[in-house]
């Protein structure tokens, strides 16, 4: 659910990431299932300052997401608007809203290759200084009334390939300014400004200015951009990593606050791009806690895209709401995601990785078993607002899981192949979810998502520890 908006809508992702740690990140693709027990990690430095037990580094880095979120939530009606102004064809403008999606499927590998080779500050700085320069371009060409559909489709895909860049960044400098200590907090943090600034003051701040001026929205993004820019430009230390002594691996030592948290990496560096992306992926395929939050998140993805695919129709016939009901029904899930980030870190410090993911995404099950089952809108809404709360712990809690374990030398290579999984999931979730609507009805559609989600509380069983320290369930 990661790689969904925090409601469960499958969107480009976000500019941040999320939440904590239980088990210690392996040196090299481990050879057995258990985790190995974490030493204490480091403390920021005292210098570093910091506020709530967070150092300043952090709520930089989380001034900047927010930001750049705001900024997110007025495109997020912008360019749906924008993209009906140039044209009314739905083949036009799924394509537009597929050119914002499509470069995490093509460059998500190669970005994290070259992640890991580059300062992740500094490639979080370039992203977001290119994404500032095409939205503003985007902005004076409407401005002037030049726009058109083909320059939508090209910024937008400009965009997406940046985000691919920042994000992967962002996941791996994130464990670096919190400290693994905090990294479900730190998630959490970012988890609830994103859904609060992205899902309630972005759009409708979008639309409006939209009404005044199409460009209006666009230039309030762009400028989004140059303050994430100077904010992340302010945040210490270097986020490059380098090789440990007598390995030549990276241990993605720093100095910024929270620098040294992420662990060395053992595995000798790859002289060639694609060989060092095949290195994150057989880290992935090695280490079976991560590939089974990667399996399972895809099968959560599969599902939720099942589910919204057909949200819109579900609503208009089942639950008989038209778009100002449909709005006020995605507004009450977007309250349960903003319950979910305040609660994410308090159950994670009371349960197992193993149990609040399986809870989690039984909730979902059982969300969408009930929304199959209703006709009322009251009880339609607070069943998606029970999904948006779930959909956020699970986000908040596997990024910090992974974000644990994943050697710093790796991150961006391992994270961007979770994400790739995780992305190619929802095309073929929406897909799914729309041919069963045909076939079978919208009520099945919707159940559908109970049987995929059910699937991945299943496999969470079965291929994490029960509980910080123990091993791993034996494999089927």
């Amino acid at each position: 659910m990661e790689s969904s908006r925090s409601d469960g809508r499958p969107l480009p992702p976000s500019r941040s990431g999320s939440d904590r740690a239980r088990t210690t990140p392996p040196a090299a693709p481990p050879t057995h299932s258990a985790p190995p027990a974490r030493p204490a990690p480091p403390a920021p430095p005292a210098s570093a300052g910091g506020l709530a037990g967070l150092p300043w580094n952090f709520w930089r880095l989380w001034a900047a997401a927010s930001v750049s979120g705001l900024g997110d939530g007025v495109v997020l009606s912008a360019f749906p608007l924008l993209a009906a102004r140039y044209t009314h064809d739905p083949l036009a403008v799924s394509g537009i809203s597929a050119a914002a999606q499509a470069p995490w499927l093509v460059f998500g590998l190669l970005a994290g290759g070259l992640v890991d080779r580059w300062d992740r500050r500094v490639t979080m700085l370039r992203a977001d200084t290119v994404r500032a320069v095409l939205v503003g371009g985007l902005a004076a060409l409407v401005a002037l009334d030049a726009g058109g559909v083909w320059l939508l489709v090209l910024a937008l895909f400009g965009l997406g390939t940046a985000q691919t860049f920042f994000d992967t960044s962002a996941q791996a400098v994130i464990p670096r300014v919190a400290g693994h200590s905090s990294l479900v907090r730190a998630n959490s943090l970012l988890q609830g400004s994103s859904t609060v600034l992205v899902q309630f003051a972005g759009p409708a701040t979008g639309a409006a200015l939209f009404a005044a001026a199409p460009a209006l929205p666009l230039a309030v993004d762009a400028i989004s951009f140059v303050l994430g820019v100077v904010l992340v430009a302010g945040v210490s230390g270097s986020f490059r990593t380098t090789p440990a002594p007598g390995t030549g691996a990276g241990t993605g030592a720093g100095t910024g606050a929270g620098a040294g948290a992420g662990a060395a990496s053992t595995a000798p560096p790859a002289r060639s791009l694609p060989g060092s992306v095949a290195e994150g992926l057989r880290w992935l395929r090695g280490d079976r806690v991560v590939r089974t939050l990667a399996a399972s998140t895809v099968l959560l993805g599969l599902g939720s895209a099942a589910a919204w695919g057909v949200m819109v129709l579900f609503a208009q016939e089942h639950l008989h709401l038209g778009s100002t009901g449909y709005g006020l029904l995605l507004t009450v899930s977007a309250v349960g995601s903003v319950v979910g980030s305040a609660a994410a870190a308090p159950l994670a410090q009371r349960l197992s990785t193993r149990t609040l993911l399986a809870v989690s995404a039984l909730g979902s099950a059982a969300a969408f078993a009930g929304l199959a089952a209703t006709s009322s809108p009251l009880l339609g809404a607070a069943l998606l607002g029970l999904n948006g709360l779930m959909v956020v712990v699970w986000n908040v809690v596997t990024v910090s899981e992974r974000q644990t374990r994943i050697p710093d030398a790796l991150m961006g290579r391992v994270t961007a192949a979770y994400r790739v999984l995780a992305w190619g999931s929802m095309p073929l979730g929406g897909l799914l979810g729309g041919a069963i609507g045909s076939t079978l009805g919208l009520r099945q559609a919707v159940l559908s998502a109970t049987v995929v989600l059910t699937a991945a509380a299943f496999l969470v069983l079965r291929g994490l520890p029960s509980a910080h320290g123990e091993p791993v369930p034996p494999k089927l």
